[in-house]
């Protein structure tokens, strides 16, 4: 035999019997393996939600959110940039000032949010709208264009480039925290990944029924770390507007017995309360609360002791402008104060220790409020400015210690892991049981054998020889296309089992391509080996060609699809490489063989 044909057969007959036992934890168990064996060879194929039950979550990226706050930041830095310059083309410096002074050149404009992407400036006269140049808008930021409506109206509006950016930025930063959330809990072989233009699916198979509604909780809290003022001036809005729509609200819904209802706090602290908070924020949806201030929610618990009392939801009437979030946490965790009451610990980096001492020591006097999305925890009256950078979330005192713990940790989770820079809505979740998917296994097993069976058969029938020699190529091929799905830690599902039956038939395919090719070959009179060599080249582009419309097939599949439609996608395109390469490499190689004998004149074809 040539050292060139040895050489390769050697090669060939490695990548079998690594490809061999590198799954063999897959075909046989782990558990009937020595541990030494299992400590090197510790992967296994893993089965998706389809086989084996589990859950599948889908979540959608509100980004419009994240480019409407971003365009809400900006608000202010525009009016104070307008403002300045109206006072300059009155000859006066911005700097010195009076506060009255300032608040009059304010009250000549007024800015508010349009679109998600768009401010709306309007001016009280058609003089005054002249100083909003595009010159000012770049100086404020350039991220912006000004576009002219009427002599006193002018839009700015975020550049596309720039809308992109904060999309992408806010996909790709929840896709990252959902995956390290859903790590923290330890699964086998979670999957996470972003689906089409700001979806992000999860597929957690073999997650346990108890875990799911506390996978369900941890991943879907957005855990927007705010620090808000807490606003004393909620009188004229809750008598104007919210009154006599919460009249309407009650005379409308009589049916489903509401209990929404206006209270007076101290010192004309107007607030909603409810039983259930999902009452209070269908409510607020129809409320157009001011940019300048925000509605967020509190539970109230019962005192202990206290006979007949219930938890309830109310709001509370905060300051628009949010002082600082998280940002800049660098920790949190869960401790015990000195009277053994759950908290959390939050810790900040230089920067946001810097920007928490600037809040506390402009704002001496009034009430912080530390709020978790849209919930406040608590609101701690500011007695004097704070440095180091510390802060702290009191979860309250009123439940089972145990309840404030679990709730302690939890926060702990998802404020270690970030937050997200846009809402995460769940537009998708189900649950899969584990009885359907063994009978999918065993009904997949069972057509992967006989389908195997039958061409191998085939194959020897019609081919002779060079039948045996397809199928060995196919041996390999599967071989070889099992170890890269367990190397990509890729999760079996039951079209994927399709995709491996599909793959059996095109490797088979190939060598039908192949075979004919020579027999036209010896029937032109060609030698055997002159037959091989013309078969294989003249073949090989029509396999390439089919091969490549088929994983084009397969490319499209795993960018537009999700679940075990993408199973399928894998497992094709990974069936594609190694058909290919069994049928060009190791079929030839068999061939090769067989011609390194001396006196080979026929070949049984």
């Amino acid at each position: 035999m040539e050292k060139r044909i040895l050489t390769k057969t050697i090669g060939i007959a490695l990548i079998a019997l690594f490809a061999l036992l590198y799954t063999l934890p897959t075909w046989v168990g782990a558990d009937r393996l020595p541990t030494w064996y299992t400590n090197v060879f510790s992967k296994r194929l893993n089965y998706g939600l389809d086989l084996q039950g589990g859950l599948e979550l889908r979540f959608a990226v509100d980004f419009k959110k994240a480019i409407g706050d971003n365009t809400l930041r900006m608000r202010e830095s525009f009016q104070s940039e307008i403002a300045d310059t109206l006072a300059r083309n009155d000859g006066k410096e911005p700097a010195k000032l009076a506060d009255a002074d300032k608040a009059a050149y304010r009250e000549r404009f007024e800015i508010k949010r349009g679109d998600f992407d768009t401010l709306l400036v309007t001016f009280k006269t058609p003089t005054d709208a002249d100083v909003l140049t595009d010159d000012l808008v770049k100086k404020v930021d350039f991220n912006f264009a000004r576009m002219k409506k009427t002599e006193t109206e002018v839009q700015l509006k975020l550049t596309d480039t720039k809308v992109s950016d904060i999309k992408t930025s806010a996909v790709a930063q929840a896709l990252q925290i959902i995956r390290k959330r859903v790590e923290a809990f330890g699964l086998t072989e979670p999957i996470v990944r972003q689906s089409g233009d700001s979806s992000i699916e999860v597929q957690m198979p073999g997650v346990k029924k108890a875990q799911m509604d506390i996978v369900r909780e941890r991943i879907g809290q957005t855990a927007q770390l705010m620090f808000r003022i807490v606003a004393n001036d909620g009188e004229p809005f809750f008598l104007n507007t919210v009154k006599p729509k919460l009249a309407e609200y009650v005379e409308g819904h009589k049916d489903q017995a509401p209990t929404l209802e206006m209270k007076m706090g101290g010192g004309k602290d107007y607030y909603l309360r409810a039983v259930n908070k999902s009452e209070l924020v269908a409510f607020a949806k129809n409320l157009e609360v001011p940019d300048d201030r925000y509605l967020g929610y509190e539970l109230v618990e019962p005192e202990k002791g206290k006979v007949g009392a219930t938890a309830y939801w109310r709001t509370r009437w905060l300051s628009g402008k949010v002082e600082m979030t998280g940002e800049h946490l660098t920790r949190a965790v869960a401790l015990f104060d000195q009277q053994n009451r759950p908290y959390v610990s939050l810790e900040f980096d230089t920067t946001g220790a810097n920007q928490f001492e600037a809040t506390t020591e402009k704002h001496t006097g009034e009430d912080l409020a530390i709020m978790l999305d849209e919930d406040m925890y608590s609101a701690p009256r500011i007695k004097e400015k704070i440095g180091g950078g510390r802060a702290r979330i009191d979860l309250g005192s009123r439940r089972a210690p145990q309840e404030v713990l679990a709730e302690a940790k939890a926060l702990e989770t998802v404020l270690a892991t970030g937050a997200y820079k846009a809402p995460v809505h769940k537009v998708h979740d189900s649950e899969v049981g584990p009885s359907l998917g063994q009978a999918s296994i065993d009904s997949g097993k069972n057509a992967m054998l006989l389908g195997a069976l039958f061409v191998i058969f085939f194959m020897i029938m019609y081919y002779k020889r060079s039948g045996v020699y397809a199928n060995i190529a196919l041996i390999v091929n599967l071989l070889m296309m099992f170890a890269i799905l367990v190397s990509f830690n890729a999760a079996l599902t039951l079209p994927g089992l399709a995709g491996i039956a599909l793959t059996v038939g095109m490797a088979v395919d190939a060598n039908v391509l192949i075979f004919e090719r020579i027999r036209e070959e010896l029937r032109a009179g060609k030698s055997p080996r002159a037959a091989v060599e013309q078969g294989f080249d003249r073949a090989f582009w029509t396999i390439f060609d089919s091969q490549l419309t088929t994983a084009l097939a397969g490319v499209i599949l795993m960018k537009f699809t999700t679940g075990a439609i993408y199973g399928f996608a894998v497992t094709l395109l990974v069936g594609i490489i190694t058909s290919v390469f069994t049928a060009i490499v190791v079929t030839r190689l068999c061939f090769d063989i067989e011609l390194s004998r001396k006196g080979v004149e026929k070949l049984s074809v």
